[in-house]
C-alpha cells in the first residue's frame, strides 16, 4: 500500500541517532517499517503533534481544547463550525 510522502530530518547524530519524521497520513507502525526497510532499528517513537494540535499533555492527563484549537481542527477537516449556516457556493 502506498502512502503520502514523509519528511525526515536528522535531529541528533550519534551511535543512536534521533530523527524527526513528518507524516501526512500515518499507517499502523509505518515509521518502524520505513526504518527497517533501510536497515535501521526503531526502538522508540512518540507523537508530538496530531494535525494542528500539539500533544503537550502528560500521558493519562487531559485538558479542554481552546477555541483556536477547535477552529484549526475544523478547518483541517474542512467541516463547518457548529451553528454555521452552509454556504450555497
Amino acid at each position: 500500500m502506498r502512502t503520502a510522502p514523509a519528511g525526515i530530518r536528522l535531529v541528533k547524530e550519534a551511535n543512536n541517532p534521533w530523527y524527526e519524521v513528518t507524516l501526512i497520513e500515518g499507517r499502523n507502525r509505518e515509521i518502524r517499517r520505513m526504518f527497517e526497510k533501510v536497515g535501521h532499528l526503531s526502538k522508540k517513537s512518540s507523537a508530538v503533534r496530531y494535525g494542528p494540535l500539539k500533544l503537550d499533555v502528560p500521558p493519562g492527563e487531559f485538558r479542554a481544547l481552546t477555541r483556536r484549537e477547535v477552529d484549526r481542527l475544523q478547518t483541517a477537516c474542512n467541516k463547518p463550525m457548529a451553528g454555521a449556516k452552509p454556504s450555497m457556493a
